[in-house]
């Protein structure tokens, strides 16, 4: 059973196309983010199954889940707020299981590699977890599989995973890990290799203090040998993860053999397999500086290509409204004021801004009096650059009814995109709008500084 496969088919397609419109992003970069989302999850699967225990809990999730009506994509997307809603609480479950708080990550890594905001990256990864979760339940339900049922099953898809992953998202989702990895193996690499000469300058003096007496020197460099034995077989452990473990192994046969022997060979041999050692290290730093370097300039490929890709579309300019822009005095922090940053810097960094000035009359959707002057000056700035696009999404807190806050977000969104229209002249085609209620909090909502951050209207320039 290929599940990234199966998924791929009756899925991806019809999640993109709804998830799109949803989140107000193009269907191509939703459908190249759910391409990275499905692999880059069942990992996390495989991961947290990778015992008796983890398997267990990934069970117990399955059984848990209510996946009725989920054959139904788009009856989810067209039954209203409250079903989305219902599915992204479902993925939030499986994320928690599966990532913990390491899911900034992901979210981070998908939104760099399709082009997606942030808080639309973590809406889909959250939308998408529970289809994946859906499909192995029904494997598990079918064959009834256990604990270790379950792990088999899993451990089968890594070679897909590996085929499935777009090569533009594999470097960078794992740049970090690898590098983290590769750093503490040639770390204990060389701690160990330090332990084998120190072994080694012991063994030899044993064998000198016992030069009179053979007998007693075989002793003594067996007495030798335990103290450098732990960390060869340490080394030994590093090497084969780099699949290099045989030179380990014939090292520490050898010196076993050594002991059989005479004390002189096992002085010979450790020193042997220090050099060894130290080599295998050179080698291991050698690939991790490589790999590095070859991620590192992927990565700069992708960021350069993502600022090239926005900043085209800023390339047809009024002159006159450019002009105009001077006499404005944009506040700090505004989006405005973020935006003028992201234009003079190059376009570089996160193309989505926050109306930090913008605010709304209390559960209304009514904008605040001389707050509006906020979009105003965005407005100014589209009309500078006519090519520009944006999408613009609404958020709450978490307090009152979800399927409510999704409607009044929304109705927040509407309103500014209104303001552009009607009184900034922006052509009402040039924008988009979603509202995703308290979907993807940027603050703590135990708190009213964290709820009132969590109130927010966010605008991404679209490619």
């Amino acid at each position: 059973m290929d599940l990234l496969g199966m998924l791929k088919d009756q899925v991806s397609g019809t999640l993109a196309g709804q998830a799109s419109k949803f989140l107000g992003e193009s269907e191509s970069s939703v459908g190249k983010a759910l391409d990275g989302i499905f692999p880059s999850l069942l990992s996390s699967t495989i991961g947290a199954a990778k015992d008796e225990a983890g398997a267990g809990k990934v069970l117990d999730l399955l059984k848990g889940m209510d996946t009725g009506g989920m054959d139904n994509i788009a009856g989810i997307f067209g039954g209203g707020a409250s079903g989305v809603s219902k599915l992204m609480n479902q993925g939030s479950g499986v994320l928690n299981l599966l990532l913990g708080n390491k899911s900034g990550g992901m979210i981070d890594t998908i939104a760099k590699f399709a082009g997606l905001r942030g808080s639309s990256a973590s809406s889909l990864i959250k939308m998408a977890a529970p289809f994946l979760m859906k499909m192995i339940g029904s494997h598990v339900m079918k064959n009834k599989l256990g604990a270790s049922g379950l792990m088999d099953f899993l451990g089968g898809q890594k070679s897909s995973i590996k085929s499935a992953m777009p090569s533009g998202l594999s470097g960078i989702s794992f740049l970090d890990d690898a590098a983290d990895m590769v750093g503490d193996a040639a770390k204990g690499a060389a701690d160990a290799g330090k332990k084998v000469v120190s072994g080694a300058a012991n063994v030899a003096g044993n064998v000198a203090d016992a030069a009179g007496d053979a007998a007693d020197t075989a002793v003594k460099a067996g007495g030798g040998l335990l103290r450098w034995l732990l960390p060869l077989l340490l080394i030994a452990a590093v090497l084969s993860y780099f699949g290099i473990a045989k030179t380990g192994c014939n090292a520490i046969d050898n010196a076993g053999e050594t002991v059989v022997g005479a004390a002189g060979d096992v002085v010979d041999k450790a020193g042997d397999v220090a050099k060894d050692a130290a080599g295998a290290v050179g080698d291991v730093a050698s690939k991790a500086g490589d790999m590095a370097k070859d991620a590192a300039g992927a990565v700069g490929d992708a960021a350069g290509a993502v600022g090239d890709a926005i900043g085209g579309v800023f390339g047809n300019i009024n002159e006159a409204a450019k002009s105009a822009l001077d006499k404005i005095t944009f506040a700090a922090g505004s989006a405005g004021n973020q935006m003028m940053d992201f234009i003079k810097g190059g376009f570089k960094g996160d193309a989505n801004f926050t109306f930090n000035g913008l605010t709304f009359d209390t559960g209304s959707a009514n904008i605040t009096g001389a707050t509006a002057v906020e979009i105003d000056n965005v407005a100014a700035i589209l009309k500078a650059y006519p090519d520009v696009k944006v999408a613009v999404t609404g958020y709450t807190d978490n307090t009152g009814d979800a399927a409510k806050n999704v409607e009044l977000s929304k109705a927040r969104a509407q309103a500014v995109k209104t303001r552009l229209v009607n009184n900034g002249g922006i052509a009402a085609n040039r924008i988009t709008v979603a509202g995703l209620g308290s979907a993807n909090p940027v603050g703590d909502n135990s708190t009213p500084e964290g709820r009132k951050q969590n109130r927010r209207i966010e605008m991404k320039i679209m490619k």
